[in-house]
């Protein structure tokens, strides 16, 4: 079940809409454990958000048209739209990594599957960036690091760094580390020829040495950081592995289910009361002003 915000895709006004309806394996749930579920997804969006937002970011219940939707996954999910004119392809979801709209069609399924590795996308877009702030590294090596390449990476005092939102080639959204005074314009670092030449050196020696227990393992991710040593080891680097692009799913189609709070037809207004009596009288009163027209007109033409 989707009850996230929707937004539109820009794309309405020039696509067709609705080419994706067809009759969606399964059965759609209960209305009333669908209307539960809504109701507790909404509880907590007003949790999360000040009353003043929930006109913005809470969704009524009344307005919510159910539908299913078939994902290239196989799976089929339901979600809403904001009334039944709406089609599921007419929005795009929320992309749970990272909190950002996904492109329009794409919809995150909540089921496991087996997925490929995250294939590596450019960055196209440096959007924003936020300042953390760090105490000191410890004195011992982290991350089962030798201590000899801890001691040449460790921040022996408080540091901080940059942590820039990017856009990706693929419309999904990811996250890069730099340094503070590092800006977009300012293009990347290079490490100088010699030390690339030792690092590959180095990378091919542990590649030979290790065998299957080698990092990376033998396939895109080795591919990439030989790349990288191609272009001397630019950072920031100008790609980055996409999770949301390995995990995605697409739609495929989509089957009315109807509104989330059924609607009562609405009554038909009682017919007016006749009084029989009063018609009966003015019919008589007609009748008689007839008769005495025809007398008028018969006396004028004799």
């Amino acid at each position: 079940m989707s009850v996230d915000m929707a937004t539109s895709d820009p794309e309405d006004a020039t696509r067709s809409r609705g080419t994706l309806l067809m009759k969606v394996p399964g059965r759609a749930r209960p209305q009333k454990q669908a209307l539960k579920e809504f109701n507790e997804a909404v509880t907590e969006l007003r949790r999360r958000y000040e009353p003043a937002f929930w006109p913005l970011v809470v969704p009524e219940a009344r307005d919510m048209f159910r539908w299913r939707v078939l994902l290239d996954c196989g799976c089929a999910q339901e979600v809403y739209t904001h009334g039944d004119d709406r089609f599921p392809d007419d929005r795009s979801y929320l992309d749970h990594m990272t909190d950002a709209q996904l492109p329009p069609g794409e919809f995150w399924c909540a089921a496991t599957h087996a997925s490929a590795p995250n294939p590596y996308r450019e960055i196209v877009e440096w959007c924003d960036r936020k300042i953390i702030d760090f105490p000191a590294d410890p004195e011992e090596p982290e991350y089962a690091m030798d201590p000899e390449t801890w001691a040449l990476i460790r921040h022996d005092g408080p540091h901080s760094s940059a942590f820039w939102r990017v856009k990706l080639e693929c419309g999904h959204y990811g996250q890069v580390c730099t340094e503070i005074a590092w800006k977009p314009e300012d293009g990347p670092k290079l490490a100088s020829r010699k030390r690339i030449t030792e690092m590959r050196a180095d990378f091919e020696e542990s590649w030979s040495t290790d065998g299957d227990g080698a990092w990376p393992a033998e396939g895109p991710e080795r591919e990439h950081l030989r790349k990288m040593l191609d272009l001397r080891w630019p950072r920031p680097a100008p790609d980055q592995d996409c999770y949301t692009c390995a995990h995605i799913s697409r739609i495929v189609g989509y089957q009315r289910i109807g509104w989330l709070v059924r609607r009562t037809p609405p009554v038909p207004a009682p017919a007016p009361r006749i009084d029989r009596d009063k018609i009966a009288a003015r019919l008589a009163a007609a009748e008689a002003e007839v008769e005495r027209l025809k007398h008028q007109l018969s006396s004028v033409e004799n």
